[in-house]
């Protein structure tokens, strides 16, 4: 155990926290995107001070300092750091994070999270004891992880809570918000952002029974909800299920769609377009689906394609933490099935959630004055789908906080 925990103090000192980088680094000899639509910069040099970008362009016209730290990427790409627009932090791995030690906790993040790219993530619904206590000490410099925006607990309908989160332990399941009356519905809004949630989930349609049709949650419910958080200027995501679950999410002006729609008996493109009026963002979560059979994953499938073509906005999200295979790569391939670009899957991951969630501004983008969120690929994911998961290096708020060359398995 001793030897485990070296280890893993060993790692946290060379993938140092954020806030212990200060010298100089420049990135160089890579290709690099600075945002989704703009023209690569081949054997490219980023230069960063602190947690900010400071320039970037040609290698041979940085000029990065006698002291500075060069990390030479030579045949990679480097990118502004991923955004996973739907996550939890669920699995009994996570209980008690106030006191797991730190190595340990920092390994979990690095397992599910850091090493694919994430440096912003969303917690669509966790048990906040866990997911503040995290954060806490992720910002404070103590462990290397991502940024957490945290929905704290979600709303369901009144007796709605899902068929498949009823192994929870009955102490959580008691926790869990099922208001009755729009009154309610607000109160508990109320509650949670001042408790120091950052977004709201809702249910607006939930699997209460598995094979048979999804329950909704009252309009009048859910527009409480909706318009106390949106009194607050926060953002609400919600599970639809369901064609009646979008409906309640386009009646009460919901924000976000935190998975595609998956029973589509009676959708059509009109709800697409409303959507899209509405500037309703779209998290697909197309692995959690990989599972049914091809005709109801191909249109699925379709219906985030058609969305992308309507000019809808798409966030990348996997479920992970609620799916246990971590790896979003069949996620990338499942957009793209769906006919999703390089540069819109990029816009997914990157300025799309940046431009709309908290602590968006100044991230998303490769360019001089940008916070310095970054990921260095092994290969370029415009001729090789298989290079956005294959990562070098990330970096969060200038910070080296993954370094493949130093993965070892993860600290028990």
């Amino acid at each position: 155990m001793r030897q485990v925990l070296t280890l893993g103090l060993a790692l946290a000192a060379l993938c140092a926290s954020p806030a212990a980088m200060s010298a100089d680094l420049v990135i160089t000899g890579a290709r690099v995107y600075p945002a989704p639509g703009s023209a690569p910069i081949d054997n490219a040099a980023v230069l960063v001070r602190n947690d900010r970008i400071v320039s970037v362009g040609p290698a041979a016209a940085i000029d990065a300092g006698a002291d500075a730290t060069v990390i030479d990427a030579e045949g990679g790409v480097v990118l502004a750091g991923f955004w996973n627009s739907h996550v939890h932090f669920t699995e009994p791995k996570w209980a008690g994070a106030a006191e797991l030690p730190a190595p340990r906790l920092e390994s979990q993040l690095r397992e599910m999270l850091v090493r694919y790219g994430f440096t912003s993530v969303v917690d669509t619904g966790s048990d906040p004891r866990d997911t503040f206590p995290m954060r806490t000490r992720i910002e404070s410099g103590e462990i290397a992880g991502p940024r957490i925006i945290t929905a704290m607990s979600p709303l369901f309908p009144p007796d709605g809570v899902p068929y498949y989160l009823r192994d929870l332990p009955p102490e959580l399941l008691s926790r869990l918000s099922q208001p009755a009356s729009p009154e309610e519905a607000a109160a508990t809004v109320r509650a949670n952002l001042a408790a120091g949630g950052d977004v709201v989930k809702v249910f607006t349609g939930a699997w209460v029974q598995q094979g048979r049709p999804a329950k909704p949650m009252p309009v009048g419910i859910a527009s409480a909800a909706v318009a106390e958080a949106h009194r607050q200027d926060v953002l609400v995501f919600t599970h639809p299920s369901d064609v009646a679950g979008l409906e309640v999410a386009l009646a009460s002006g919901v924000d976000v769609l935190a998975h595609s729609v998956e029973d589509l008996d009676g959708f059509d493109h009109s709800h697409l377009q409303r959507m899209r009026e509405q500037d309703m963002a779209l998290v697909p979560t197309l692995k959690l689906f990989s599972v049914n059979p091809e005709p109801t994953l191909d249109a699925i499938l379709k219906e985030v394609g058609d969305y992308q073509q309507l000019g809808g906005s798409i966030w990348f999200g996997t479920d992970v933490g609620f799916i246990e295979d971590y790896d979003p790569a069949l996620e990338f391939e499942l957009l793209q099935r769906a006919g999703l670009s390089f540069d819109q899957i990029l816009a997914a991951l990157t300025t799309s959630p940046a431009s709309r969630l908290p602590g968006g501004e100044g991230r998303g983008q490769v360019e001089a004055g940008m916070i310095a969120d970054l990921v260095v690929l092994d290969g370029d994911p415009a001729r090789d789908p298989k290079a956005w998961t294959r990562l070098r290096y990330v970096f969060r708020d200038g910070g080296k906080i993954y370094d493949a060359a130093l993965e070892t398995h993860p600290v028990q």
